[in-house]
């Protein structure tokens, strides 16, 4: 992995885009838990039941899975035939082992993921953008990833980008825009995103 990929935007971050302690914290309590099942995901699956996408039983993606229970929403509500979690800190991904025993997690980068060119159906990133400095090659490398007509779910706070930079990077990679959901006074934004 190359360093220069992998620098936060943000102050919270270490410089090797990983979690600082404050933020390690924040995305690993019973609050951020709560938002991820019954907002977020819950803003995902509308999305795909309006765009009359079915992605059970199908090869998914959680890119930056953190401690395991994004993976483990993922595997109860869509019980995919393959569930490919990663995430960049070796202390998120021994967290998601621990808690998670029946999902393969291992470490990797968004901007060089180790599966081949068309390998899933769905990508799901819960709030990663933001932590990568070059999060416009992440986003390349996810739309890389995906099948024809997949899909890439990502939620994000607006951080070190505007809304339209982050949409026009989005489609810079390929992909077509299906829906999106302003939550949090507009701070925070839902996507679904497909490939051609």
């Amino acid at each position: 992995m190359k360093s220069e990929n992998l620098k936060t935007t943000v102050g919270w971050g270490r410089e090797d885009g990983t979690l600082g302690a404050f933020e390690f914290l924040a995305m690993n309590n019973p609050v951020k838990r709560f938002f991820h099942k019954h907002l977020e995901l819950r803003i995902f699956k509308d999305f795909l039941n309006r765009h009359n996408l079915d992605i059970e039983g199908k090869e998914i993606m959680d890119a930056g899975c953190g401690s395991g229970y994004s993976s483990r929403l993922i595997l109860r509500e869509f019980a995919p035939s393959r569930l490919f979690a990663f995430d960049l800190m070796p202390e998120q991904i021994e967290l998601a082992r621990q808690n998670n025993p029946e999902i393969e997690f291992f470490i990797g980068s968004m901007t060089d993921i180790d599966a081949g060119d068309e390998s899933f159906d769905a990508a799901f990133v819960f709030g990663v953008l933001h932590h990568i400095k070059i999060w416009r090659a992440a986003v390349k490398e996810v739309a890389r990833v995906l099948k024809p007509k997949g899909v890439l779910l990502v939620e994000e706070p607006r951080v070190g980008f505007t809304w339209p930079e982050f949409e026009e990077g989005i489609e810079a990679s390929g992909l077509t825009m299906l829906d999106f959901r302003k939550f949090f006074f507009g701070y925070f934004r839902s996507y679904i995103w497909q490939k051609p």
